[in-house]
């Protein structure tokens, strides 16, 4: 019998499989939610195939006639704010690279910034706005880490913003360190381009969103019942 109870009392202090859902709801890139079947692998990156170009179309033909006082907000940004939350850091990698080599040969502006800070920007800001791995979540709850969980779409909104405003800074550097004195002007329009990328990426984000992950439906939580040992 006394063995039988150590045992009992030993499966009560097991933790249960609800912590995934219960302390950090947007494991598995759901954003909160758990999502249907429908939103497999092969669609998610059928998805991602059609975005990827489609955005950059969208960003050199169309976003030009949507600028706001001589400013047009990042779309390509927007894109890649939404990869990283949704997909991950490889892909959001992936995706600023082939966005900073597009801008780089077919949209130039100031040498190399394109080419280096859209996919150096989208890999770091990555690590802050990306989800984590499940082997993190369960390091992170061995070691007692307690962190306020973000929303998806909040955190698909801050790294697009993040993502702006790394490339604003650089491009104002590069205004001050070729001699040019750096006025409030500069600085203005560098803001107003976060401020209107980031109107532009919750815009567009939930639609995406549930493009790439399907039809929401109730998170599932697992609990272990406990386990009550019986003497013949």
């Amino acid at each position: 019998m006394r063995k039988s109870s150590r045992r009992s009392s030993r499966r009560k202090d097991m933790p249960s499989l609800g912590w995934i859902s219960e302390q950090h709801p947007g494991a598995g890139n759901a954003g909160g939610a758990t999502f249907s079947n429908g939103a497999g692998s092969f669609r998610r990156y059928l998805v991602l195939l059609f975005l990827v170009p489609f955005g950059y179309l969208m960003h050199v033909c169309v976003m030009p006639y949507l600028s706001i006082g001589g400013i047009t907000p990042n779309l390509l940004f927007a894109i890649i704010g939404i990869v990283t939350v949704a997909y991950g850091r490889v892909q959001a990698l992936w995706v600023g690279l082939i966005y900073g080599l597009l801008m780089e040969i077919m949209v130039p502006s100031v040498p190399y910034v394109s080419l280096a800070v859209y996919p150096l920007s989208a890999l770091f800001v990555s690590f802050i706005f990306s989800d984590k791995s499940l082997r993190q979540l369960e390091m992170d709850r061995a070691l007692k880490r307690t962190k306020r969980y973000i929303p998806a779409w909040l955190r698909t909104l801050l790294c697009a913003m993040t993502n702006v405003l790394v490339y604003e800074v650089v491009n104002v550097a590069y205004i001050y360190l070729g001699g040019t004195p750096l006025e409030l002007l500069h600085i203005r329009r560098a803001l107003q381009d976060v401020l209107l990328t980031g109107l532009l990426t919750l815009a567009i984000e939930f639609p995406i969103r549930r493009l790439i992950l399907g039809k929401v439906s109730k998170p599932v939580t697992l609990r272990n019942q406990p386990i009550v040992f019986t003497s013949k």
